[in-house]
């Protein structure tokens, strides 16, 4: 299990970030839908209402801190995080 936690972080130092990831798993899934022949509207429309969330909740960001000097805590955790901790 040690390669999946390995795979894991590899993704995410890719990606930049665990919002990232997450949406292209969902664009994976998605493809695999469309390929199998499953991808409904529903699914579409649902990753459309999370992905404009998630635009709205980045740009939220970025306004505050250019505006209002405000810097976002990064979250504990992580592939860059400290081991030792």
């Amino acid at each position: 299990m040690a390669w999946v936690s390995k795979c894991v972080n590899r993704v995410l130092q890719l990606t930049h970030g665990r919002t990232t990831a997450f949406f292209v798993a969902f664009f994976i899934a998605g493809h695999a839908m469309a390929l199998t022949g499953k991808l409904t509207h529903e699914y579409v429309l649902y990753m459309i209402g999370l992905g404009g969330l998630v635009l709205g909740h980045s740009f939220k960001e970025d306004w505050a801190a250019a505006k209002l000097g405000i810097q976002p805590e990064p979250p504990p955790g992580g592939p860059d995080a400290d081991a030792k901790t």
